[in-house]
């Protein structure tokens, strides 16, 4: 079911938080009476010591039931709702944001206290949570902000963040105590059941700084005259948002809900957990790592306070304009909606992901445009509570038994199929039977069925991606699939090896040349991509990669034979431009190279289980001989000296060999290649 009034976005929804300090800097006009008794009842309510700890209100006995969901920033609760809208909202167990009223305005404050009223009423286990500011940048209409909180530079000029905003200077105590003052007018004097702030990743916030425009800046948070360094600023924004969460969570007090998108392991000892903003797009849009993004979700799962809210918000990918319910006619704003509401596969994968744990999940367009209120069959299905936790399986899913039934989680690029001694029923296509193909990158809810085995709504996709099979070169969609004597390597649409499996185990992943424009690490995107298969073992890459005006074409010739997978890439600059670096590189996963070893002539090493103290393991490699943990080997040869890297240091939960083949400035016509090969050490006999 889509919303009809999912048109506000996330810029919308930042005006109008900023609008509430400026129109109410008292904080509303609720009588002081009802905010403190509010906070009265959140603080005398005790939690159950128990994996699935009581409500935050004392009338609910217990911890809402799986699969649990989320809206984020714009479910549109306002104080003109309509009995449908309260229906459609109330089926959410957690609200981040989305509450729109003018706290100005006695009446307005009167209806939307009834309408949240309503939703308890409707939802006893509800929490609300209130978007009550954005760490590194607010609205410059805001008059309550401190004058001296805007972040500046050198010259003194001010820097964009999100659009309509500008970003805040975190060194200065004035603003972190404006932020925590309001987190607690949230509570105190609005009646929501806790506070989310947003952008609290460690760290200083670079990605917002001129979001819409990348115009270049400087920052001068010192305000001594000259530009920050990087590693100054990111000490210092770490330790604001730090102090920002114990202030924050001093004035709360230890029973509201206080929340964040983001935070470092600094961030537990003050939330009930966070929001991971487009983890997983990253790992399907950006070639992440989803143990890493899976790791950081359990992590939070256990390590928050109570009651958790922890949740995954994923997206469809589709992106829109930043105002696109404002630039958009109604009819390109709805084509838009419907393709990312059918994105089905994304939400699936989402969903069963997060099921994995004990957190919420949202699925919503973009986020540029968050909170529509879709709804799909699966959200209804009535799992319970898990009986265990998750456990990887040999195929490389996830499975988590819950007392309604099996949920199956594929992260792999390959598809799966998985068995039951007896029939299920598959919650996305109603198809009744014993044995279920799972897509890569998607998942199922399987449940008991004593129904006649039937066919489903959803066929299986052709021709299989599976590991076995007759044919060499096997090509679906925007996948290509290359199978050679005990191997498969997968490629996606632009020529990028996602994956190098022996049946079992991932062996290899992330084989991709970076091209980066400049310090800020933008990797050069794709456009007109194309493949052709070139004969029974050969296939053919080719595309252009482009950002800030910068273009370079590229191709890469894929060659297989009994030994391994061979990728040759040849690049042309049609511009002149200055590349920060190339990096042709191929990640190893910890999960099954963890306490094997490496080889490269007289260099020798360990792949150590935990983290290494440095990242850098070894340097002017070129033929390398891995073994897992196991001792199973695997030969890599690349065609300049790389240096193998603890990525566990930059967010990767891998080994990662790299090579740079070219980088600085480079004028139009510039030709560079690379190459790299990956399989056993001798061919099979």
């Amino acid at each position: 079911m889509r919303s009809s009034l999912a048109i506000l976005g996330f810029s919308a929804l930042m005006m109008l938080t900023g609008a509430y300090a400026a129109e109410a800097p008292e904080y509303g006009t609720t009588p002081r009476a009802v905010g403190e008794q509010h906070l009265r009842d959140l603080q005398g309510i005790l939690l159950a010591q128990s994996p699935y700890p009581n409500s935050l209100r004392p009338e609910v006995d217990a911890a809402p039931p799986f699969p649990r969901l989320a809206n984020c920033y714009a479910a549109q609760l306002t104080p003109d709702s309509t009995e449908k809208d309260l229906d459609e909202i109330a089926r959410y167990d957690l609200l981040i944001g989305g509450v729109w009223c003018n706290w100005a305005d006695p009446e307005h404050q009167r209806r939307i206290t009834e309408k949240m009223a309503a939703l308890r009423q409707r939802n006893p286990r509800i929490v609300i949570v209130d978007f009550s500011a954005s760490a590194p940048y607010h609205d410059t209409k805001d008059a309550a902000f401190p004058a001296n909180g805007w972040l500046l530079q050198p010259d003194g000029r001010h820097i964009s963040g999100w659009p309509g905003t500008e970003m805040t200077n975190l060194t200065h105590s004035d603003v972190l105590d404006f932020l925590a003052e309001r987190s607690l007018a949230s509570v105190r004097d609005r009646g929501f059941d806790g506070s989310f702030v947003d952008s609290m990743g460690s760290g200083f916030d670079t990605w917002a700084c001129n979001i819409e425009h990348h115009d270049p800046y400087q920052v001068d948070a010192d305000h001594d005259g000259q530009p920050d360094p990087r590693g100054q600023l990111d000490a210092a924004w770490t330790a604001a948002k730090t102090d920002l969460a114990r202030r924050s969570r001093e004035r709360l007090g230890s029973k509201p809900v206080f929340m964040a998108n983001q935070a470092g392991d600094w961030g537990a000892p003050f939330l009930n957990g966070i929001l991971l903003e487009d983890y997983l797009d990253q790992v399907l849009d950006a070639g992440a790592d989803w143990d890493w993004a899976f790791s950081e979700y359990r992590r939070w799962c256990r390590q928050a306070r109570q009651p958790n809210v922890t949740t995954l918000v994923s997206s469809s990918g589709v992106e829109p304009p930043y105002d696109a319910w404002r630039t958009l006619a109604p009819a390109a704003r709805d084509e838009l909606l419907e393709r990312g509401r059918t994105r089905l596969d994304r939400m699936r994968f989402g969903l069963t992901t997060t099921l994995m744990d004990d957190g919420h999940f949202a699925y919503d367009l973009h986020t540029r445009w968050r909170g529509q209120r879709w709804w799909y069959p699966e959200y209804d299905v009535p799992l319970g509570y898990p009986r265990a936790p998750a456990v990887r399986q040999e195929d490389g899913t996830w499975r988590r038994e819950f007392d309604g039934g099996t949920v199956v989680a594929n992260p792999t690029a390959l598809d799966v199929v998985v068995p039951f001694p007896d029939r299920h029923r598959d919650a996305s296509s109603d198809r009744v039977g014993t044995r279920f193909l799972i897509p890569g990158r998607d998942g199922r809810i399987l449940l008991p069925s004593e129904e006649a085995e039937r066919p489903g709504t959803l066929p299986d996709p052709q021709p299989l991606l599976v590991f076995s099979g007759s044919e060499s070169v096997v090509e679906r969609g925007d996948r290509v699939l290359v199978r050679l004597p005990g191997l498969a390597a997968l490629f996606d649409a632009q020529g990028r090896l996602l994956l190098l499996s022996d049946g079992r185990r991932t062996l290899a992943e992330n084989v991709q040349v970076v091209l980066v424009r400049d310090e800020a690490w933008r990797n050069l995107g794709y456009t007109e991509c194309s493949h052709r298969v070139t004969g029974p073992s050969t296939v053919e890459f080719s595309g252009r990669r482009c950002e800030g005006g910068v273009t370079v074409a590229y191709v890469a010739r894929v060659e297989v034979g009994l030994s391994g997978v061979a990728v040759a890439y040849r690049f042309e600059l049609f511009t002149d431009a200055r590349l920060h670096t190339t990096r042709l590189q191929c990640d190893f996963p910890v999960r099954v190279f963890a306490d094997g070893a490496f080889r490269s002539g007289d260099t020798t090493g360990r792949l150590p289980p935990d983290r290494a103290p440095q990242p850098v393991l070894a340097e002017r490699l070129r033929d390398v001989s891995l073994t897992t943990g196991a001792g199973a080997p695997l030969a890599v040869s690349m065609s300049g000296d790389a240096a193998l890297v603890d990525e566990r240091h930059y967010g990767v939960n891998g080994y990662r060999l790299g090579h740079v083949p070219a980088y600085g400035e480079m004028k139009t016509g510039t030709v560079w290649t690379c190459a790299i090969r990956i399989g056993s050490p001798s061919p099979p006999r």
